[in-house]
């Protein structure tokens, strides 16, 4: 409200973040690895510290077909916001074929244990991609 008129404004909130991602390959087509952010929020009415690890790996390429690859990319991670936390279950999974743009991907979240209000037991989604750089098309 400004002069008791509602108004739309655009407010930014400050935080400062830092993260540490190291990652192994085991093979050209498999890594595991960490990542863990951290984040200290500076204004009122927000999050004051939120801690994000995740423990991941990465399933690349695998050849369903002389054509058709797959790849997933399995995680579980925790995450605490303020005196919430939870631990978590995500995955990415992506179909794709050799020499063509288009691709099918999804995106899977479940919760494991959490206190996070926010929080929904199981979320997904399907995307289809279209790569427009030709670098990214498999080859």
């Amino acid at each position: 409200m400004i002069n008791g008129i509602p108004e739309d404004v655009m407010v930014s909130k400050r935080y400062l973040a830092a993260e540490l991602s190291p990652n192994y390959f085991l093979t050209k087509n498999i890594s595991v690895g960490m990542y863990y952010l951290h984040s200290r929020g500076f204004d009122e009415g927000v999050t004051k510290n939120v801690h994000f690890l995740t423990i991941n790996s990465k399933f690349s390429n695998i050849k369903l077909s002389n054509q058709v690859y797959f790849s997933f990319y399995p995680q579980i991670y925790y995450l605490k916001m303020d005196e919430q936390d939870g631990f978590y279950f995500t995955s990415t999974f992506a179909l794709a074929k050799k020499n063509f743009p288009i691709s099918l991907q999804s995106i899977i979240n479940k919760v494991i244990d959490t206190n996070i209000t926010a929080s929904k037991d199981f979320v997904w989604n399907i995307s289809l991609i279209y790569s427009f750089n030709k670098e990214y098309v498999r080859k």
